[in-house]
């Protein structure tokens, strides 16, 4: 835990723009379930309101016009690294939760995992599990996320 306060305290005492980093970790702090908490937040915000944005049902379709909308909303830079039949994976870059954070040991991006997740659902119509498998929490310099389709 101690990793996780050094960075909170860091980045309000910095008055930085970085108040979706500071939230996600300020739930760490408190709370055990956070990490549910957060993913099914944007999980939720995907499905029932960004999917409705979405007019394909075309898989690469959806995951370009996602990326624009993360731009859009100042989420981060999007793209799909690589997509067959069995997964895509996704690379987010500058995203607002974990760009140029401290390495803590862990993922932190899941309000984002969510909400790709969310979108999919929304427009496909069928469960997906989003999971992050890079993060700048774990000292990397962009978040990679693993789609099971």
């Amino acid at each position: 835990m101690k990793k996780y306060d050094k960075e909170l305290k860091r980045l309000i005492r910095a008055r930085t723009k970085n108040f979706p980093r500071a939230l996600a970790l300020g739930l760490q702090w408190v709370s055990l379930g956070y990490s549910s908490a957060l993913y099914f937040a944007g999980k939720k915000i995907g499905k029932e309101v960004i999917s409705n944005e979405i007019k394909t049902k075309d898989i690469k379709e959806i995951l370009k016009q996602t990326s624009k909308i993360f731009s859009s909303m100042g989420i981060g830079t999007l793209s799909t690294k690589s997509i067959n039949r069995k997964q895509a994976v996704l690379i987010l870059k500058n995203g607002t939760t974990a760009n140029g954070m401290a390495k803590i040991g862990k993922t932190v991006c899941y309000f984002e995992a969510g909400l790709i997740s969310g979108i999919l659902e929304g427009k496909l119509k069928k469960t997906f599990n989003v999971s992050e498998t890079r993060c700048g929490g774990l000292g990397d310099s962009m978040e990679e996320f693993v789609v099971n389709l």
